[in-house]
């Protein structure tokens, strides 16, 4: 299994939205893969540089139980399962981060509340919009005056 499948299958196991791998091939192939491509590129850089990494133990992890045969479905039960991994459990800090910049697009250097928020890029396309039923704040794909009329 290569990085960025291990990358987007541990983000639709961490934040809920298993439909990150169980879409359309061609929407994995056109929408998710290259943004899971930038968030990983993000988040690889940001704690490759921490003392131990901890992007790449969690993915390994990752790996080791999805690699399992039969293939474990990405669910509850495997996320049960990761979280008690001692992998998991030692860089906790870096799965809310992939949480966080799959849902608002957005991640923290580290698990501090005044640490700065750093941008993922995609905004317009974070999870918690679809959650919410609604667009992003300052941000449509309906034509200008959409809102004038009755839905």
């Amino acid at each position: 299994m290569d990085d960025t499948t291990a990358f987007i299958e541990l983000s639709a196991l961490l934040t809920g939205h298993y439909n990150l791998v169980s879409d359309r091939p061609e929407k994995i192939k056109t929408f998710i893969e290259p943004v899971a491509k930038e968030y990983q590129r993000r988040l690889t850089a940001l704690f490759s540089g921490a003392a131990p990494p901890q992007l790449t133990p969690l993915l390994n992890a990752y790996k080791t139980l999805a690699l399992a045969t039969p293939k474990p479905a990405i669910d509850d039960a495997l996320l049960a399962k990761f979280r008690a991994t001692q992998e998991f459990k030692d860089n906790e800090a870096a799965a809310k981060q992939i949480v966080n910049i799959w849902y608002i697009s957005q991640f923290k250097p580290e698990d501090k509340p005044d640490a700065p928020t750093l941008d993922g890029g995609f905004y317009e396309e974070g999870l918690v919009w679809s959650d919410v039923k609604a667009h992003p704040i300052g941000f449509s794909h309906q034509p200008h005056g959409y809102w004038t009329k009755q839905p």
